[in-house]
């Protein structure tokens, strides 16, 4: 949900995360406020992948996301239309079994537990499909699934 233009964006939950990974919309140069640099230096270039480090705030009215750009080592602040995030493919998920005898999936990068609602084979792997929607190929499952276990998985949607 987008929210009004007049409405504050410090209102909503900020829309990145300490620690994620986000790659920059468009080139950002130096206003004035990085320090050691010229102004109208080119701290980071449209493309350029960094992490958020810190979230701060702007004149009580929006977020400002410190973003740690490794190659350069700046750390540079950015509005939220200035960045998008990168979604990582492969992850770590845990495989266990919950109360009922369901098969969860939990993956500690979001924070997020979910049911297995479909379970496919394909080229890929093992397909699951959580209740959320997401499609995790698992490419190496060892059959009988032994539970619990951590592996590698690949998100498809």
């Amino acid at each position: 949900m987008q929210p009004d233009e007049d409405e504050l964006e410090l209102n909503l939950a900020p829309v990145f995360e300490i620690g994620e990974k986000v790659r920059v919309r468009k080139l950002i140069r130096n206003d004035g406020t990085f320090p050691g640099q010229e102004i109208g230096a080119t701290l980071a270039k449209k493309g350029d992948v960094g992490y958020v480090a810190t979230i701060g705030t702007f004149l009580q009215s929006f977020y400002i996301y410190a973003v740690h750009f490794l190659p350069t080592g700046y750390v540079v602040g950015c509005r939220k239309q200035e960045l998008e995030l990168v979604e990582e493919d492969q992850m770590k998920v845990m495989l266990n079994r919950n109360a009922a005898g369901n098969l969860m999936v939990y993956v500690p990068k979001k924070d997020l537990e979910e049911e297995v609602v479909k379970e496919t084979d394909s080229e890929q792997g093992k397909i699951f499909t959580l209740a959320n929607g997401w499609e995790l190929a698992i490419p190496s499952m060892e059959e009988p699934m032994r539970i619990p276990q951590t592996v590698e998985a690949k998100r498809l949607s």
